[in-house]
C-alpha cells in the first residue's frame, strides 16, 4: 500500500501540494478494511484510493479545501443509511478519516517505514491522534518491544499485544485515538513464461499492485512493449540453478512455460526453493504425469502436494483474460489467507 502510493507520487515532479487522507478507524461494513491511504493533489488528481464512492468524493472535496492550510482534520463518516435517495452511504458501517497536508516530515516518515520493511520481518506503525486537537498527530515505527513506550502499563500492554501478534487495530485511550497497523506489501510474483497467459497475468498483477518478474528464453516475447511494468529476466534451458537467483520464501510463482519438459525442470528447482505459492498452468492429466515424474526425480512429495495445478480458481475460465482473473483470484486468496 505504501509502496504503490510512493511509486505513483514519485512519478510527479512533486511541485504540487498534496493532502494525505488515511482511514484510521472502521466498524461494520465499509469499502476497505486495510486502513488505506490516498493522496489528493492540488489539481484534483487522486493517487491511491480509500474505497471510492460518495465517501471518497466527500473526502476529496474536503482535502482540496485544505490544500493551502496547515493542521489536520479527523472526519467521521456514517454509512448506515437506509434511504436509497439519501446522501448517507448504505454499506452499513462507520469510519474515521484523517486528512492532513502531505508534509516533507510525513513523506520522510513513510519513506523510512519502507526502508524498515526491507530490513525487518516485523514492522508496525503507531499513529496517535488527539481527539480534541486533531492537529496533534504522532507517528512512530515499531520493530521491537523496546520501541513501545508509554506512561501507562495498560497502554503498553495493548500495543505490545498487537505488535507481538502482528495484528492491526485501532482504539481510544485517555482522549487519544490510536492506530497500530502493519504496513502490507503484496508478494512478488515470478512468472515463468512470457506467452499470452503470462502477459495477461503480469498486467493484472500490476493492476493489483504486485511486483512482477517475468522469465523466458524467447527474447522476442520478453520485451518492454509486452511487459512495461515487469522486471524482464532472460532464461536459458537447462537452468544452472547454482547461478540462478530465483524466488524467495515469501514470493509467489506461476509456471506457464511452452513445454512440459521446461515445466518439469522449473518445478524441480523452484520446489526446492520452497516459495510461498507455486501455480502451474496445465490440465489435470498433464499435472498427473508431471507429478509422477517429479516423484521419480526425488522431489519431496509434500512439496508436490502444495502445487496449485491446474492453477486458478474454478470459474470455468475459457479465454486468456478469464484464465488470468482465475489465477490472480487464487493468488489473492492465498496471500490474504482466505479459504478459496
Amino acid at each position: 500500500m505504501i509502496n504503490s502510493l510512493f511509486k505513483q507520487w514519485s512519478a510527479f515532479e512533486k511541485k504540487q501540494q498534496a493532502v494525505l487522507c488515511s482511514v484510521v478507524e472502521w466498524k461494520g461494513s465499509v469499502p476497505r478494511k486495510d486502513y488505506p491511504m490516498m493522496l489528493v493533489l492540488e489539481d484534483g488528481r487522486i493517487l491511491g484510493t480509500i474505497g471510492g464512492g460518495s465517501m471518497e468524493l466527500k473526502v476529496t472535496r474536503r482535502a482540496l479545501e485544505m490544500i493551502d492550510k496547515t493542521g489536520s482534520q479527523l472526519l467521521d463518516f456514517d454509512m448506515t443509511g437506509t434511504d436509497l435517495d439519501g446522501d448517507v452511504g448504505l454499506c452499513g458501517g462507520t469510519l474515521k478519516v484523517l486528512i492532513e497536508p502531505f508534509s516533507k516530515e510525513i513523506e520522510t516518515f513513510l519513506d523510512n517505514t519502507m526502508d524498515q520493511m526491507t530490513q525487518n520481518k516485523r514492522v508496525m506503525v503507531q499513529l496517535s491522534i488527539d481527539r480534541q486537537e486533531s492537529e496533534s498527530v504522532e507517528r512512530k515505527i515499531i520493530t521491537s518491544r523496546k520501541d513501545i513506550q508509554a506512561s501507562e502499563p495498560a497502554l503498553v500492554k495493548r500495543i505490545q499485544s498487537l505488535f507481538e501478534n502482528q495484528k492491526t487495530g485501532s482504539f481510544d485511550h485517555e482522549g487519544k485515538h490510536y492506530l497500530i497497523w502493519q504496513p502490507f506489501t503484496p508478494p512478488v510474483i515470478h512468472i515463468f513464461g512470457a506467452g499470452h497467459v503470462g502477459q495477461a497475468v503480469a498486467e493484472l498483477a500490476h493492476f493489483n499492485e504486485l511486483e512482477v518478474a517475468v522469465y523466458d528464453d524467447r527474447m522476442g516475447l520478453l520485451t518492454a512493449a509486452r511487459f512495461p511494468y515487469a522486471q524482464r529476466i532472460p532464461l536459458s534451458f537447462p537452468i544452472i540453478w547454482e547461478e540462478f537467483s530465483g524466488p524467495d520464501n515469501d514470493d509467489f510463482v506461476l509456471i506457464a512455460s511452452r513445454e512440459h519438459k521446461h515445466d518439469r525442470e522449473l518445478l524441480r528447482g523452484i520446489l526446492n526453493a520452497q516459495p510461498a505459492y507455486v501455480g502451474l498452468v496445465s490440465s489435470a492429466r498433464k499435472w498427473r504425469y508431471l507429478a509422477e515424474g517429479l516423484l521419480l526425480d526425488g522431489v519431496d512429495p509434500a512439496a508436490i502436494e502444495k502445487v496449485h495445478a491446474p492453477v486458478g480458481m474454478n470459474i470455468d475460465a475459457q479465454t486468456v483474460p478469464e484464465i488470468a482473473i482465475s489465477v490472480l483470484s487464487e493468488i489473492i486468496a492465498e496471500y490474504r489467507r482466505i479459504e478459496a
